[in-house]
């Protein structure tokens, strides 16, 4: 094997690296900013080479700290993977979930409870989040995630297919008939500016000869949840993911407008990597709300 500095260097010039400040080094190290310092000297005299620029207000990387910091980045994230692919899961009684916001508000967090009364040793920990995180740089155990899928190098099991709908509140309707185009875009308009809903938005303007860019939204935003905040109050009408507001249907807040649903661009996928999938955790976990979504959204029919 070809001569390597010392691990340890290699360490504290990763977290300099990323930080770009010895002193954040120092406290996500637990150590004091001189031992970091000293540790960068050393690496530094060892590769003789120069891998930092040091102000007084700022620490930055030379062009040959640049270069070598992703591929130190790659050996510990390798390091780790190797690592826990045989130790395994390493806090068995806490499980952490990222998922969007959305989901989490309207649908997760009302039955979690539910999954833990039948584990009660498990602790479930939320992570909202509208991007899908990096496993290998979190302690994340599993994301669920509404999409299109095509996640790299990761495991991603479909659940179900979503359908879109237009809704509204039932008081936002007086006097106009839901299932007449010309006068349901009268109401205002609160727009989805993700991408898929988008498209499927300005395709059903074509097809009712509505003419998309002469709408104005009272509320624009791809966060879902003060979307369909806004349309339960009354402040206009939306196209969604009908899984995202179907209790909000089935208690009447919301009807649907049009007689139309579409399948949505957007499935729901569990996404992890290959290994956390066989954690009992994990397991248990995709057990309970596998069967608990199907059950739940069994009857978004697309017509």
């Amino acid at each position: 094997m070809k001569y390597l500095p010392p691990l340890k260097s290699l360490q504290f010039f990763l977290a300099a690296g990323q930080s770009k400040n010895f002193k954040q080094a120092a406290e996500q190290l637990n150590v004091t900013q001189a031992a970091v310092s000293q540790q960068i000297r050393s690496l530094e005299e060892n590769l003789q080479s120069k891998l930092f620029e040091r102000t007084n207000r700022h620490t930055m990387l030379t062009e040959k700290g640049r270069t070598l910091l992703p591929f130190i980045q790659r050996a510990f994230e390798e390091l780790s993977s190797g690592i826990q692919s045989i130790t395994g899961d390493q806090n068995p009684q806490v499980l952490r979930i990222s998922t969007v916001h959305s989901f989490s508000s309207l649908w997760l967090i009302p039955r979690l409870q539910e999954f833990q009364k039948l584990h009660p040793e498990i602790m479930v920990q939320l992570a909202p989040s509208s991007e899908l995180i990096d496993f290998k740089q979190s302690h994340i155990d599993l994301a669920i995630r509404m999409g299109r899928g095509g996640h790299s190098e990761l495991v991603q099991k479909k659940v179900y297919d979503d359908n879109l709908t237009f809704v509204a509140s039932p008081e936002l309707l007086t006097g106009i008939n839901k299932d007449i185009p010309e006068q349901v875009f009268r109401l205002p308009w609160i727009e989805d500016t993700s991408i898929g809903i988008q498209e499927r938005f300005q395709d059903y303007c074509k097809s009712v000869n509505i003419k998309f860019e002469t709408l104005v939204p009272v509320i624009k935003t791809n966060d879902a949840l003060p979307l369909i905040d806004s349309a339960v109050q009354g402040r206009g009408f939306l196209l969604v993911n009908t899984s995202l507001v179907i209790e909000h249907l089935r208690t009447g807040r919301l009807v649907k407008l049009l007689n139309y649903s579409s399948k949505s661009p957007y499935s729901l996928y569990l996404v992890a990597p290959e290994q956390q999938f066989s954690w009992n955790k994990v397991k248990l976990f995709e057990d309970w709300i596998v069967p608990k979504l199907l059950e739940s959204f069994s009857n978004l029919e697309v017509r």
